[in-house]
């Protein structure tokens, strides 16, 4: 049992008394004129569970953790005077102060106990974790393994790991700040994903009682608006007519990109289309199939050139990665003769360009699902509905923002409203 030690005593009291959920108990002690010091205890309470005039938790069956915490509090303040005595009645800065606390607690804990794990090792380990999971999607963890990746080079090049006790709004800075320089050169939308991916490694953080910086919760990060573009029923259809014969790579590209444009499938589903896909229900022929993404079932009726161009693979999309369809894509769109300009915005490396662009040069995979979307509720509003169950958008909103046509229609609607 620590010793007593008479002297001016330190506050205990929650980080924050509003919220419905655990939150930080934190010691405040103002040692002496002009010196407060703060130190977050690292213990999680519920305030219906904490005593405001005795500065501690409160005893009962429901709470047993009490004792444990109540017994943390104690040595924290029997640390506290120690240092205050020790020091001519607290002549140290509060910086020292901290110092001298720590080394305490470090003194304290069993000689066998692990040294505090960094930010970045948390990262590395709660990555592993998941990806371990039978769960695990493949997008998901290859976003979380570019934040990952980004993070070590980011760390490498400052020559120390990441610890907990940097989070806050300016390494939050700092580090997307980074992301925008060369080499890297990441667009602003990009930077964002990589913060949504990030914040949820500090949020389970958090859970886990390493860290209690709520920064996160109200730094926020810019989007750009981005161009869309489709291609029309027209412009798909003169695709499927090019002869790709002498380069099978680039009519593999455009064959799934044909896929996904009269799918409506992402990427991730219309590559994994097999013959146990395809199902027959009175004459028309259906993809039945789970999305990965969200694990909806969609049925999906077959376009004569979707079934043409499954047939020639025997039902089985052809394979290949997203990032060389990409690349193929440009190809495939500039022999197509998709040559007109299109006024875009350009946020690489952060910063906002307007510049114009042939249009096979935005020409990738997810064009063909936007296009889907856009050609059939052109051709069929009357048939939102049934377009949104194929999409997956659950609001009638979320798919309006994703479609291109909403915006185009009213401009020409407006242009002949005026001519009369």
């Amino acid at each position: 049992m620590p010793k007593k030690i008479e002297g001016t005593e330190p506050k205990f009291n929650l980080f924050d008394w509003h919220t419905s959920e655990d939150t930080y108990i934190i010691l405040y002690y103002s040692y002496r004129k002009g010196r407060r010091f703060k130190y977050s205890t690292g213990l999680k309470i519920h305030a219906n569970n904490w005593d405001r005039t005795k500065q501690r938790a409160i005893h009962s069956k429901r709470f047993p953790d009490s004792t444990h915490i109540n017994a943390r509090l104690e040595t924290l303040k029997t640390y506290c005077l120690e240092i205050y005595h020790d020091n001519n009645q607290g002549r140290l800065s509060t910086a020292d102060f901290r110092a001298q606390l720590l080394a305490k607690l470090k003194e304290g804990e069993p000689e066998d106990a692990p040294d505090p794990i960094s930010f970045l090792e948390f990262i590395e380990r709660a990555y592993n974790q998941k990806a371990a999971l039978p769960t695990a999607k493949k997008g998901s963890l290859q976003v979380d393994h570019k934040v990952l990746v980004h993070l070590q080079n980011y760390a490498r090049e400052r020559g120390r790991k990441i610890a907990f006790t940097e989070l806050g709004d300016t390494f939050y800075q700092k580090f997307l700040g980074w992301l925008h320089t060369p080499p890297r050169n990441l667009s602003t939308n990009y930077v964002h994903k990589i913060w949504g991916n990030l914040k949820y490694f500090i949020r389970r953080a958090e859970v886990a009682h390493l860290h209690n910086d709520r920064t996160y919760k109200i730094f926020k990060v810019p989007t750009a608006e981005i161009t869309k573009i489709v291609l029309s029923f027209e412009q798909l259809a003169h695709l499927a007519t090019i002869d790709f014969a002498t380069t099978p790579h680039l009519e593999k590209a455009r064959d799934l990109f044909l896929i996904g444009s009269y799918s409506g499938l992402r990427y991730s589903d219309f590559t994994r289309i097999r013959p146990e896909h395809i199902t027959e229900h009175k004459g028309q022929k259906i993809i039945h199939l789970v999305t990965q993404k969200t694990g909806q079932t969609v049925y999906i009726p077959l376009h004569p050139i979707l079934d043409s161009v499954l047939k020639k693979y025997g039902y089985t999309s052809p394979k290949m990665s997203n990032q060389k369809m990409n690349a193929h894509l440009k190809e495939v769109g500039r022999l197509a003769g998709l040559t007109n300009e299109i006024m875009v915005q350009d946020s690489t490396g952060g910063r906002s360009v307007e510049r114009k662009k042939p249009m096979w040069e935005l020409l990738a995979t997810h064009v063909a699902r936007r296009s889907f979307a856009t050609n059939y509720y052109q051709a069929h509003p009357e048939l939102i509905d049934n377009i949104m169950k194929i999409t997956g958008h659950s609001t009638e909103r979320m798919f309006r923002a994703y479609i291109v046509t909403d915006a185009l229609d009213s401009a020409l609607k407006f242009a002949e409203g005026i001519k009369k």
